[in-house]
């Protein structure tokens, strides 16, 4: 890596400074974090750290029942370990290192990472920064997705983290690609903020409604334990619809929100706060307006668009959803759509910086086996070639109607339990008739009431949904009598990481390992389904190989849980 141009800086020099972060209290360095952040440069991370306190590490889970019905901010199962750590050829010791996921990119082999200089050695900063963010990017095969996001957020106004890459091993094992992203602390807010001192919260699940507040997660003055700034976000939330922009406007920075609506719209950010999750962003009280702003965050799920799921407004979340319903602010949205369509979403300019990050990490990328980077990235440049003429067709003469309603917080509540097993060969999933393809059982109760199965039928492969990237997938199909017809019901779970599919491993069923799910319909009516969440529990192989024609057998335990859906 000698071979790097640090704007000026002798490399010679840098290297020569490599003592002053092996050893010891250590200066705050320059404050040249931009060089960090370099869009031209990826940067070589080495870690390095004791293998059980990996092992440990990368084991690490979130459950999701820490976030249902959560009456407080979800618990961070994470804990910090001590490594060493190797940047650009400059070592840094005694760094503390922990992993970091909500339930998506959670992995026990390509964790994501939190890096921190100053956990063990105080006041410690590496060039400008106290902590490095790296971000395995599990769910965006294309690798760009999240600095193309903050790219776009920044070019229409919002503040938003810088984004860079980095190749990642762990004690000589490469890990791959990862997406370099800086951390919304004080060097983030001293960039758009004169006063950082004011209240820092991150929304994961959040919304200012009563029975959704209290999960937002204090991030500065943490002793502190006053939170009346989102008490009076809820109470203007609450507002009459005559009083309601009004009362919102002495709290949050309406115009500044706008602009992040839309970008949030622009960029199909499915699970960020407009959207039914209400996910993925901080939110910063600036003591001198004493206005809310909003930053971006965790948006490896954009840029792809659902089939007939409206394209111009999402407006799930409050804030949202009252200004949409008025007249006056929904004019004032749909203007600065097509105003952010005309000067940010510039086709030539946004496919251009795709070519430059396509080129940049297509050695690293493909290196590690990522699968078809290519195919990936040409999805996101025909999403950013054709987006804004649906947006466009949904606005145009009028916008379109939201006729959802506000969503309650995710309790899903449990409904019932499922044993089941499999027997059948890998593949079988792609046959015309999946009642020949393998057999099985299928005990389950719901709502109290045993479900009669007839007959059961199994099969396994690669997900073939489009969006599921191929992902390993296993099926237990159910025939249930009924006096209008016999119904279908199927268990269905796909597994994040494909070397989990091997004989003796258990995916836990977590919507992280492994996501599951039972799917009823009405063969004789498709509009008569439902959908429910299989949790709590696991699918554990007993043969299982990725190979066509291989046998996949294993058993499949877990509660039933309602989905929301």
């Amino acid at each position: 890596m000698t071979s790097r141009n640090f704007s000026g800086i002798a490399v010679a020099a840098l290297l020569s400074c490599a003592a002053i972060f092996s050893c010891g209290p250590a200066p705050a360095w320059i404050d040249g974090e931009a060089l960090m952040f370099d869009p031209d440069w990826i940067l070589e991370v080495n870690i390095e750290v004791d293998p059980d306190d990996w092992d440990e590490l990368r084991h690490q889970t979130r459950s999701f029942e820490d976030v249902l019905c959560a009456e407080t901010p979800p618990r961070n199962p994470f804990t910090y370990f001590k490594g060493d750590i190797i940047i650009d050829g400059i070592k840094v010791k005694s760094v503390g290192i922990r992993k970091k996921c909500f339930f998506g990119s959670c992995d026990e082999n390509r964790p994501s990472f939190k890096l921190s200089f100053n956990h063990y050695v105080r006041g410690r900063k590496f060039f400008g920064m106290r902590r490095m963010t790296l971000n395995n990017s599990k769910s965006d095969p294309s690798k760009i997705k999240q600095c193309l996001g903050y790219w776009l957020f920044d070019r229409g106004g919002v503040p938003a983290p810088r984004c860079n890459f980095a190749h990642v091993t762990v004690n000589g094992r490469d890990l791959g690609l990862y997406a370099h992203i800086e951390s919304i602390k004080t060097e983030l807010l001293t960039r758009y903020f004169d006063d950082t001192r004011g209240n820092l919260y991150e929304g994961a699940l959040s919304d200012f409604q009563p029975n959704w507040v209290n999960t937002f997660q204090k991030k500065t003055n943490e002793i502190n334990p006053d939170r009346s700034d989102l008490d009076a976000m809820v109470n203007a939330c609450a507002a009459p619809d005559a009083e309601f922009t009004d009362k919102l406007e002495r709290h949050i920075d309406l115009e500044a929100y706008y602009r992040f609506w839309v970008m949030e719209v622009l960029i199909a950010h499915w699970d960020g706060y407009a959207s039914f999750n209400h996910n993925n962003y901080y939110i910063y009280n600036d003591p001198r307006s004493g206005r809310f702003h909003f930053v971006p965050w965790g948006i490896d799920g954009i840029l792809f668009s659902h089939p007939e799921v409206i394209k111009s407004v999402f407006a799930d979340a409050i804030i949202p959803h009252r200004l949409y319903k008025l007249p006056e602010t929904q004019d004032r949205y749909i203007g600065i759509l097509e105003e952010l369509l005309d000067t940010v979403w510039i086709e030539d300019e946004i496919l251009a910086e795709i070519d430059r990050m396509e080129s940049l990490i297509t050695p690293i990328a493909d290196s590690y086996g990522t699968g078809d980077l290519a195919a990936r990235i040409r999805e996101i440049r025909n999403f950013v070639r054709t987006n804004p003429a649906a947006i466009r067709a949904e606005i145009d003469p009028r916008p379109v109607a939201w006729e959802a309603e506000l969503s309650d917080p995710p309790c899903l509540r449990i409904r019932g339990s499922l044993n089941a097993s499999f027997s059948t060969t890998w593949g079988s999933i792609n046959l015309p008739d999946p009642w020949g393809a393998g057999t099985g059982t299928f005990d389950a109760v719901l709502d109290e009431l045993p479900i009669p199965v007839s007959f059961v039928a199994s099969t396994a492969g690669p997900d073939p949904n489009p969006e599921a990237q191929k992902k390993p997938m296993v099926q237990v199909l159910a025939n249930v009598p009924h006096q209008s017809g016999d119904l279908l019901i199927v268990a269905v779970v796909v597994i994040k990481d494909p070397e989990m599919v091997a004989p003796g491993v258990s995916v836990p069923l977590n919507l992280g390992a492994g996501i599951g799910y039972i799917f009823r319909q009405d063969p004789l009516n498709p509009d008569d389904f439902e959908i429910f969440l299989l949790m709590d529990g696991s699918l554990t192989f007993q043969a299982a190989a990725m190979t066509a024609g291989a046998p996949i057998a294993g058993t499949i335990e877990a509660n039933i849980r309602e989905s929301g859906w």
